[in-house]
């Protein structure tokens, strides 16, 4: 849109895993080594795929650091957090000039968490350079259903955020739930959602199957493709169980690939249901463009969140692949509640296979998915109304509208 936007992050490293979107030319991005000093990441290859095996993005240091930190947030929660670290470099006085002249042109500042300490890091520079503060939020700080910490710890992070969002000029959420938690810090709270680019999917959908030429009717095999972390608080059981049982019925044999971390599925296959084991293909995360594609080309597409619904937090879940996956007008296989808020968007798209928990429900939809008996149409008026372009152009106008006043305020 003609911005010019710079950001700055932490050093990256290979226990980050990996950067999978290509860095934009209109961004210019400077990365921080922990004393304030410019130091640009390494390079991380991508891996295309595994030969069935754990697939892991992290080395054996990076499996230990991760384990202690989770040990520690089962009672702090997410309160202490060593990037708090990088959220103090901005107060120094020896700061990066690059970081600083950048700072204090820029007509307003984003902070983005997680990690929470992004938003110390925005009041500081708030306070530091005299620059408007938006606080955006991907997922809760307090009030989180993921890592919720003691009583102690809870009442504390409720504290610092509204210490924190006391001075923010907005706060931008990703959901309805969420923008209706944090209502409660803040005056003006606004929801926009993550969005696709719609630039990298088809104006044209195949349709679905790979067909033999011997019978136009059946296909000779099915692909569903899932994409993203498989946590312990979402494996698919039902889907498995499901999957394992259509296979064992006559007709064309139908697979599940996984990319991304794949280590705890590995672990329930082989513990709970051997039996899916052969329907099951294990892969590397892929660059983000080539994820796309390989969501395009799937016969359907598997997804799975939390339907804990007790919270803000859990119902507030909308992950930016929901709207990838409603992009390529794929029919999506959900193993969620029917009440949760990602069910309303794949209802709305016409989108749903099948949205449910229940194993027999998920095998009828695996085997009208065999058969071809598949509803083609989507609602386009709602799923274009999800592009990255049209959420950008919201986000521009709230830019807009506190940079102006902003500007009042300083004339007068």
């Amino acid at each position: 849109m003609g911005h010019q936007i710079t950001v700055v992050s932490t050093k990256k490293t290979h226990r980050d895993g990996l950067l999978t979107e290509d860095l934009p030319e209109y961004v210019n991005l400077l990365e921080l080594n922990g004393v304030g000093r410019i130091s640009p990441s390494q390079i991380i290859k991508f891996v295309k795929k595994d030969s069935g095996k754990t697939v892991h993005n992290r080395s054996l240091l990076g499996d230990l650091l991760l384990r202690f930190k989770r040990f520690v947030s089962k009672t702090s929660g997410q309160l202490l957090d060593h990037r708090i670290v990088f959220a103090l470099q901005f107060a120094f006085p020896w700061l990066d000039k690059s970081v600083e002249n950048e700072l204090r042109s820029a007509d307003i500042v984003m902070s983005t968490s997680p990690p929470w300490p992004l938003h110390l890091a925005g009041l500081i520079i708030k306070k530091r350079f005299s620059k408007p503060w938006v606080a955006d939020y991907r997922d809760q700080f307090s009030g989180s259903h993921i890592q919720s910490g003691s009583p102690w710890f809870q009442k504390r992070e409720i504290e610092m955020e509204r210490l924190l969002l006391k001075s923010a000029d907005a706060v931008v959420a990703i959901s309805g739930p969420m923008k209706e938690y944090y209502q409660q810090f803040h005056p003006s709270v606004f929801c926009i959602e993550n969005g696709y680019e719609e630039t990298l999917f088809k104006k044209s959908f195949p349709a679905n199957g790979s067909f033999d030429s011997r019978d136009s009717f059946m296909p000779k095999r099915l692909v569903i493709r899932y994409l993203g972390t498989i946590t312990a608080d979402r494996i698919p059981l039902a889907f498995f169980k499901a999957l394992a049982r259509v296979n064992q019925q006559l007709g064309a044999p139908i697979f599940a690939e996984f990319y991304g971390e794949s280590s705890l599925l590995l672990k329930t296959i082989s513990e709970k249901i051997p039996e899916v084991g052969p329907f099951i293909i294990l892969c590397q995360q892929l660059p983000y463009s080539a994820a796309i594609d390989i969501m395009q080309n799937a016969d359907a597409l598997f997804f799975i969140e939390t339907s804990n619904l007790s919270s803000h937090s859990s119902r507030g879940v909308l992950t930016t692949k929901l709207f990838e996956y409603l992009a390529t007008r794929k029919p999506i296989i959900a193993e969620i509640s029917e009440q949760a808020l990602a069910a309303s968007y794949i209802k709305r798209a016409k989108a749903d296979l099948v949205i449910s928990e229940d194993i027999e429900e998920i095998e009828s939809a695996l085997l009208r998915l065999r058969e071809g008996k598949l509803n083609l149409e989507r609602d386009e008026v709602f799923i274009q109304g999800l592009s990255r372009r049209l959420k950008a152009a919201e986000l521009e106008r709230l830019f807009q509208k506190i940079v102006n006043q902003s500007t009042d305020l300083r004339l007068t």
